[in-house]
């Protein structure tokens, strides 16, 4: 079977190497390869190999075909269709500009590159792909995101063929999974789940001794984005995180507190000093702002906290989901995909139930998420497995009429127990910047274990 790794070549307002980490693409690739004798290839900005021969990690790219897509003369034509390098992942994450020229020519560009009759199955991460649909007409397209993905929760993705963010099924169907029933088994999985996660939480927490929210009966989480990244001004009209954040703190009651966090690998939102300052102004506008100075020490501050609120107020975060997973009220704007799973999608009825009505559980949408959703990691480092699921998904996606049907449970029970609870990580409070060094660490590690897989299977067969 050939599989195809897609890392879109389009520039991110954040930098073009902000997005350099999606190369970890090519890791289930090599499983894939390894495993399952799969002919697989990477298709890539060449931006993306210029970085990996410089930081010497070509060595997961090894046995795999690449697709070399020159970012510079891609653009080029580009500029003379009127498009901004930046521009192109707007148009990606919007239906009405599938058939854009631009998008038609970059659609081009990969199946002449590729080459007759394109792969079968294509995994894009984080990137809409509906404008491949007509150059790959027999390609099933999967695009690999995550929603639980920090530690101490087990690494995992998904693989949703329907697309991405409104596109998913969880955009598309967000009403319906939230009704979903899960098994006997899917619902120990849940509580399990549940209870693991918060233990390995508290035995970590770098926050349980602060003093949270002191004089508020009622606290809401708000964890900031990242601005300038599709995946969250595709969700809302906000042009940045202030002014996300200011709409929400004008929004509040004077009797709710808001508990700021910041995403921290795309620097501070709050501001102490210089052109922007802004930290001032919005303690003294805004009493009811909770802001935490140590929660700029760890890369995933957020999660820790989420138990200690009422409620969480996100536009895309994945923090969304751990407040439903712990039983805390969402609200969302009505325009991003969670929508139909939040509890709220106005600032009125979020506010006016917050602390003061228990939300309704949403055990049935996290079951779905673990039975048929979410791929754990011991899982997608098996090549033989991965492929199966490939073919299990393509064959439902094929003869379902319902869409949801598509989506096929993951594994048994007792495997996806074993995959979500006993094997998830030793659980760590990372400090702000080690979440890049625990990945170069993950990435040469892999390109050691490859030679020593080879040896091994060498020594079974003699």
């Amino acid at each position: 079977m050939k599989i195809a790794g897609y890392l879109h070549p389009g520039f991110i307002s954040l930098g073009p190497l902000w997005n350099y980490g999606w190369l970890n693409i090519a890791d289930l690739l090599q499983a894939l390869r390894r495993d399952a004798d799969c002919d697989c290839t990477l298709i890539v900005g060449s931006r993306f190999l210029r970085e990996a021969r410089r930081d010497g990690t070509t060595g997961r790219l090894e046995n795999l075909r690449v697709v070399e897509i020159d970012d510079v003369a891609l653009f080029k034509e580009m500029s003379a269709l009127g498009v901004t390098p930046t521009a192109l992942d707007e148009l990606v994450c919007a239906e009405e500009s599938v058939d854009h020229p631009a998008l038609r020519m970059l659609a081009e560009t990969i199946a002449r590159k590729f080459g007759s009759p394109g792969p079968d199955v294509l995994l894009s991460f984080a990137t809409p792909t509906d404008f491949l649909a007509e150059a790959l007409p027999r390609t099933f397209r999967l695009h690999v995101e995550s929603l639980f993905s920090r530690n101490p929760f087990p690494h995992n993705v998904f693989f949703d063929h329907l697309g991405m963010y409104h596109r998913s099924v969880i955009g598309r169907a967000g009403q319906r999974l939230r009704r979903y029933v899960p098994s006997g088994a899917g619902k120990a999985l849940v509580s399990a789940f549940r209870v693991h996660a918060a233990a390995a939480l508290d035995a970590v927490d770098p926050f349980h001794s602060a003093e949270i929210g002191l004089g508020f009966e009622r606290i809401c989480l708000l964890p900031l984005q990242i601005s300038n990244w599709y995946g969250f001004d595709a969700q809302a009209g906000y042009r940045s995180q202030f002014e996300f954040l200011f709409d929400v703190l004008s929004a509040a009651p004077h009797d709710v507190g808001v508990l700021v966090t910041e995403h921290m690998n795309n620097g501070h939102v709050l501001t102490k000093s210089g052109l922007g300052h802004n930290f001032d102004y919005l303690r003294t506008a805004f009493p009811n702002m909770i802001f935490l100075e140590e929660s700029r020490s760890f890369s995933t501050s957020s999660q820790f906290l989420v138990r200690r609120v009422d409620g969480v107020w996100s536009v895309s975060s994945g923090v969304g989901v751990q407040a439903l997973l712990f039983g805390r009220m969402l609200g969302t704007p009505c325009s991003t995909y969670l929508a139909g799973a939040a509890h709220a999608t106005d600032f009125a009825s979020f506010f006016a139930n917050l602390g003061r009505v228990v939300p309704e559980s949403r055990d049935g949408f996290i079951g779905w998420q673990l039975e048929r959703y979410s791929v754990p990691s011991s899982l997608l480092s098996d090549g033989r497995w991965l492929l199966d699921y490939f073919l299990r998904r393509m064959e439902a996606a094929r003869t379902a009429h319902d869409p949801l049907d598509a989506f096929v449970p993951v594994a048994d029970a007792d495997v996806l127990m074993d995959a979500w609870v006993a094997r998830a990580p030793q659980p760590v409070a990372l400090p702000l910047g080690a979440t890049d060094r625990v990945e170069a660490l993950r990435v040469k590690l892999a390109e050691l274990r490859a030679p020593l897989r080879a040896l091994g299977r060498m020594v079974g067969r003699r």
